[in-house]
């Protein structure tokens, strides 16, 4: 396996700014990305990014940087915002390991970095181990933060799951761990697949009961008929959500329900809008931060 290098690159910005920023990376199909405060008492952070050095040639980090100045407002010639070094493959995982922590989610759920010990006072919790090795989703993000919460309130006892858009397995987890039956996951990216299967194998000693899928999700139901679900997760941008969203419908059990998060506050009423026209009856809307989480289900009238 060929060695993979990285650029890290690293700036400095105000700490209300960190979930326009993380949209932003998401839309750009970066994942890799940690935000550290710089002092406590302050309302700056450091915001580092990790790139692999044979996806992002000069023409590439230019453009970022400029996509970047122009969400923060920056136009800063004279000093150097952007700070770009190379981290070598071998010291990938330590300088993700810096970052990482147990995160409790909701009421029942840890995230747990795989290489940390379980400390006694959460032997109570769900537990879901995670390996960072393909750099996906660490369940931090408010949207994915926001669904796990979600999932703890429904009943997912001998029941089909589906999770578009699966990162790092973290909902095809839960959805197990809750009882589910048969859990299927659609990416279309195969790091994610393979970062799917890897997670879940982490957690369950096997993939039994996981099926994956790799494309998008509109052929991907329709190649392998995937329907008659239960429950749909769709942990993704609203940009992609509004393009899914009749084929969702048939995807479903009639009172199936499908949980909708990655939408900023600001796009909540246009995917509430495209879900009464796709026949699918609101149930609930939480948020946190600038992120909300929609939940929805399929009756056959609706009233």
């Amino acid at each position: 396996m060929a060695i993979k290098d990285w650029y890290k690159v690293t700036f400095q910005i105000e700490g209300d700014s960190e979930e326009i920023i993380i949209w932003k990376l998401n839309e750009l199909g970066i994942f890799s990305f940690s935000f550290e405060y710089l002092i406590k008492t302050e309302n700056k952070k450091e915001v580092n990014i990790w790139l692999p050095i044979n996806e992002w040639d000069e023409i590439s980090r230019s453009d970022f940087e400029k996509i970047i100045s122009k969400l923060l407002n920056i136009n800063d010639s004279k000093n150097q915002f952007f700070v770009w070094s190379i981290i070598k493959e071998e010291d990938w995982l330590t300088s993700w390991k810096k970052y990482w922590s147990p995160e409790l989610v909701g009421n029942g759920f840890l995230i747990l970095p795989c290489w940390i010990n379980l400390n006694e006072k959460f032997k109570d919790k769900q537990i879901i181990k995670i390996d960072p090795g393909a750099a996906f989703g660490t369940g931090s993000h408010p949207s994915t933060y926001l669904c796990l919460e979600k999932m703890e309130n429904m009943l997912f006892s001998d029941k089909k799951v589906l999770d578009i858009g699966c990162g790092s397995g973290i909902l095809c987890i839960a959805a197990r761990l809750l009882g589910a039956i048969e859990v299927c996951a659609v990416d279309n990216d195969y790091l994610a697949i393979n970062s799917t299967n890897s997670n879940f194998q982490l957690n369950f000693g096997n993939v039994k009961k996981l099926n994956t899928y790799l494309g998008s999700f509109n052929e991907v139901i329709y190649k392998y008929k995937l329907k008659q679900f239960d429950f749909v997760l769709c942990n993704i941008l609203a940009e992609v959500i509004k393009e899914m969203i009749p084929n969702i419908f048939e995807c479903l059990k009639n009172n199936g329900e499908v949980v909708f998060s990655g939408i900023l506050n600001s796009q909540k009423d246009e995917i509430i809008k495209l879900l009464i026209q796709n026949n699918l009856k609101l149930l609930d809307v939480s948020s946190r931060k600038d992120w909300v989480c929609i939940s929805a289900k399929k009756v056959s009238n609706l009233t």
